[in-house]
């Protein structure tokens, strides 16, 4: 019975997306597809977008920091568990807060450095070809 009732939604709500969902919208939802419905698709692949952003210098500066940030994380909440338990055994209380604080003092540590950036515009920065200015 469950099963009956499950495939008769998941069909009515399929056919509903396929005949209300429309390939895209009447206006460009931005300037960046504006001018891309005006460029010939022979002139733009995914490929070709691809390269040009690895060329930019802050987009590749931001995927370096963000990647060492979030590698650094991920890495020490996941092993946290087995770092603390293989030195302190039966401390599994005091890993649970450890990983509370991780994550507490992150949130907090994000929220202060977004005003901190808010308040000083230190975020604006003017690219040239050999250096960033701040």
């Amino acid at each position: 019975c469950f099963y009956i009732i499950r495939i008769r939604s998941s069909c009515v709500s399929l056919s509903f997306v396929f005949s209300v969902i429309k390939d895209r919208p009447p206006l460009p939802p931005s300037k960046a597809q504006a001018v891309l419905s005006t460029v010939p698709a022979e002139d733009y692949s995914y490929k070709k977008s691809i390269i040009n952003l690895f060329k930019n210098k802050p987009f590749v500066l931001l995927l370096i920091s963000y990647g060492i940030m979030t590698g650094s994380f991920y890495s020490v909440s996941t092993l946290l568990n087995q770092m603390i338990i293989f030195h302190y055994p039966g401390e599994e209380l005091n890993t649970g807060r450890i990983g509370l604080t991780l994550v507490v003092a992150g949130m907090f540590g994000s929220i202060l450095c977004g005003i901190w950036l808010d308040r000083t515009k230190t975020y604006k920065y003017v690219y040239l070809p050999n250096r960033i200015l701040f």
